[in-house]
């Protein structure tokens, strides 16, 4: 199994909108799981709709820094109608915006070895502008270099972890996307984030080593 390490960075500030918050738009901690998916097809240059890279890695991810969270208030254009007929107008209304101010996160893919030599050399040369959370949020990308990784089994990991553990933020981010014929739908996990850099598990979990860092990948 070969692994790529990632160092993304939010400049200045980034959203990561939960979908569910409406009079007040709420973000996510981390990046989910489909803003990064999102961000590899970018740079491979995948259709809108291409789900492709859902399938080609695990996912690992450690928050590098507390980032602080501040709100603007902002005032946002709402559809009306169907789209399929021309709007002269659209309503609008005032509302807090919440935001990370310089995110940054260490990401770790888990795949195949053309896979991820593939995305590597994509995220190096993009084939579209690359950003993070909302499409004028802007992003700086480290790119580490393909390295085999080896699976292990730990107690105590240095990233987000699947389900409800100690001294942890937790969170429900969407996972990935399910297409049925034209409708989409979207799976969450449940995941603990760690608030001093490391997650204690409690009884040996399967996790992936990177170099001489144990992260746990979904």
């Amino acid at each position: 199994m070969y692994g790529l390490k990632l160092y993304l960075e939010g400049l200045y500030f980034t959203s990561f909108r939960k979908p569910t918050s409406t009079s007040l738009i709420l973000t996510y901690p981390i990046p989910p799981y489909t803003t990064i998916r999102g961000i590899l097809s970018n740079a491979l240059g995948l259709k809108r709709d291409d789900m492709t890279v859902q399938d080609w890695f695990r996912i690992g991810i450690r928050p590098m820094n507390n980032s602080d969270r501040s709100r603007e208030l902002a005032k946002i254009l709402k559809l009306k109608g169907t789209g399929k007929s021309f709007q002269n107008g659209f309503p609008s209304s005032p509302v807090f915006k919440e935001f990370l101010i310089n995110p940054e996160y260490n990401v770790f893919l888990a795949g195949d070895e053309d896979k991820i030599k593939n995305v590597h050399t994509a995220l190096l040369n993009p084939a579209r502008p690359l950003y993070f959370g909302a499409s004028d949020d802007l992003i700086d990308i480290g790119v580490g270099e393909p390295v085999e990784v080896e699976k292990v089994t730990a107690e105590k990991v240095s990233s987000i972890v699947e389900g409800v553990h100690e001294n942890c933020a937790v969170e429900k981010i969407p996972y990935k996307f399910h297409k049925a014929k034209r409708d989409f739908s979207v799976e969450y996990k449940t995941v603990s984030i760690p608030k001093d850099g490391t997650v204690r598990l409690g009884s040996p979990t399967e996790c992936i080593k990177f170099d001489d860092e144990v992260v746990w990948v979904g």
